[in-house]
């Protein structure tokens, strides 16, 4: 059984009424840097569950961050974490569908940790299956938003799928004017298939896409000097 909580160095996830819980690939998503030598003055977290994101983006940065969260538990237990947090006069809980979602502005960095399971066996728990089937937010859906939301020449989204879903979801994006200006392959541990995979997209071509490898786990089992690297801001024993 999951915890009620996940514990970090600067602030605390209660995680009890969501869907879904902490997971280390939500962690990898939110502590990779943006992909831009400009520092982003407003961020859109896409179904933000937990809050996760939202707050390592809170801790990462400067900016002010809006979360959209269309499950009403989840919402209510991200607005408390947010509350609770250092942060919480630039973390806004919004609870709204995306396609519901009409901001008056334009965003300079989205980040998406997108349900995606497709035509699987639903279980009995509507709210974990809201968080994890991608029957409410289809990737042309997720796509032509992120189109509508973003800054159109500078903003950046980066979006965490599994590896052939990420195939699927990048050709939509492509369809709607983006390149990928970073691809991020993350394997569990070396000679191991890619578990899932981070990409940003930009609709201004860059010069060369950035790609890399990242490994999670050490053989002997310890995380990787990688990982201890780019969590060791956040996670409480790094």
């Amino acid at each position: 059984m999951a915890n009620s909580f996940f514990q970090f160095k600067q602030f605390r996830i209660e995680q009890g009424n969501c869907g879904m819980k902490v997971t280390t690939e939500g962690c990898i998503l939110g502590a990779l840097p943006t992909s831009s030598d400009s520092k982003p003055l407003r961020i859109l977290d896409i179904g933000t569950g937990t809050g996760l994101l939202a707050l390592m983006k809170a801790q990462q940065t400067a900016a002010q961050i809006d979360a959209i969260e269309i499950d009403e538990a989840a919402f209510t237990q991200a607005k408390a974490n947010f509350e609770n947090s250092p942060w919480s006069n630039r973390l806004t809980a919004i609870h709204t569908d995306l396609l519901a979602f009409e901001p008056n502005l334009c965003y300079d960095q989205i980040i998406c940790n997108p349900p995606f399971f497709q035509d699987n066996q639903l279980g009995s728990d509507s709210q974990k299956n809201k968080a994890i089937h991608n029957a409410n937010l289809s990737f042309d859906d997720l796509a032509s938003s992120i189109a509508q939301l973003l800054k159109p020449t500078t903003g950046i989204a980066s979006v965490l799928y599994p590896d052939y879903e990420m195939g699927v979801f990048s050709q939509k994006m492509e369809e709607r004017g983006f390149y990928i200006i970073e691809d991020i392959q993350i394997h569990n541990q070396v000679c191991k298939p890619i578990f899932r995979r981070v990409k940003s997209f930009s609709r201004a071509k860059p010069s060369s896409q950035k790609s890399e490898t990242f490994i999670i786990k050490a053989n002997n089992g310890g995380y990787t000097e990688q990982f201890v690297r780019l969590l060791k801001d956040f996670y409480l024993h790094l």
